[in-house]
């Protein structure tokens, strides 16, 4: 037996766990508060026969170590197609999964250089999103419920994906359009990786100065995937565009409504109101009602009123909030 913290350890979920499939992790089952046990060592085949192990007992609950982390959802990154492909995995088992996947590969991206092996895995992630999604109408209402409360500039791409995603599937975008309207939401903050991470994270207003430095970052974005041989131009006109105004006083170029691309128009939506709807070290999150409050009045001119009206009645048609604002699925 093993006495551990219980944080030591992270919870995996038992539809992953196949007969003789090998682990590059030892496998752990809670069988008291602060006790776990090896059922499991890596690299040995998993056998239903184990001692303790019964994938069919409903409270069973499977551990790894959590400093296996990486090694878990990289093994899952591996084989998330026959997972997506499996009926028996709950909707919301996968949708976790997408989340994490993802979390681990735009940390990836945010945190080292910018290389064409790490975006051809956003494309990979992109298309199992959509895969998801495109599979059981239920699973864009999972994805939702797995989006951040905190904001970071990773997490914060992944949301924005998520919900321009959802959105994109909600209006009956042609799937190739779904998958640029994907990436480029995906991919649409890359550029502040070359903004300095002070201005970055400064807990407050930013100066005049700051603030110019910052509008560079769409174009940054493009930079850095060109120089990496992104060359769907669509998908490098929408991460431009993300900051456009409809009435002009957006950036970098300062173009009208009739200007910006209708995609682009969507990710800009999204962007605000997962902005508004995450907190930060300096503000607490909103609720999705005055988030929207805000999105209709306060920048009625910047965003275009018509994807906006869209983008209220697609998150309005299945979701109720709870008492701090969280969506919930209506069921």
């Amino acid at each position: 037996m093993e006495k551990n913290h219980y944080s030591h350890f992270t919870k995996i979920a038992i539809e992953t766990l196949k007969n003789g499939e090998k682990y590059p992790y030892n496998i752990y089952r809670q069988v008291d508060e602060k006790i776990f046990s090896i059922l499991v060592q890596k690299e040995t085949p998993l056998s239903m026969v184990n001692q303790c192990f019964c994938v069919d007992e409903v409270d069973s609950n499977f551990y790894i170590k959590s400093e296996d982390k990486l090694k878990y959802y990289t093994f899952i990154q591996h084989h998330i197609t026959d997972i997506l492909d499996d009926d028996k995995i709950n909707m919301d088992v996968k949708a976790s999964f997408i989340k994490e996947i993802a979390s681990v590969t735009m940390h990836e991206l945010f945190s080292s250089d910018v290389n064409s092996e790490n975006l051809s895995k956003i494309n990979t992630l992109v298309n199992n999103s959509i895969k998801l999604m495109l599979t059981d109408r239920n699973a864009m209402y999972s994805m939702l419920k797995v989006t951040s409360f905190d904001y970071y500039t990773y997490t914060h791409c992944i949301d924005v994906a998520t919900y321009a995603l959802g959105f994109g599937s909600y209006l009956q975008l042609e799937l190739d359009e779904l998958n640029t309207l994907g990436k480029a939401a995906m991919l649409h903050d890359i550029g502040k990786k070359n903004i300095p991470h002070e201005i970055i994270t400064k807990n407050g207003t930013l100066t005049p100065e700051e603030f110019e430095i910052i509008k560079q970052h769409p174009t940054y974005s493009v930079d850095i995937l060109t120089q990496n041989g992104e060359n769907n131009e669509r998908i490098l006109l929408l991460i431009e565009q993300h900051h456009e105004k409809c009435d002009g006083s957006g950036y970098p170029k300062g173009l009208t409504e009739n200007e910006i691309d209708k995609l682009a128009k969507i990710i800009a939506v999204c962007d605000v109101f997962n902005a508004l709807t995450t907190r930060r070290t300096y503000k607490d999150r909103m609720t999705s009602f005055d988030a929207f409050k805000i999105m209709c009045t306060q920048m009625n001119h910047h965003l275009c009123t018509e994807t906006l009206k869209k983008f209220i009645t697609f998150m309005g048609c299945h979701y109720k909030q709870d008492q701090d604002g969280a969506l919930l699925v209506e069921h």
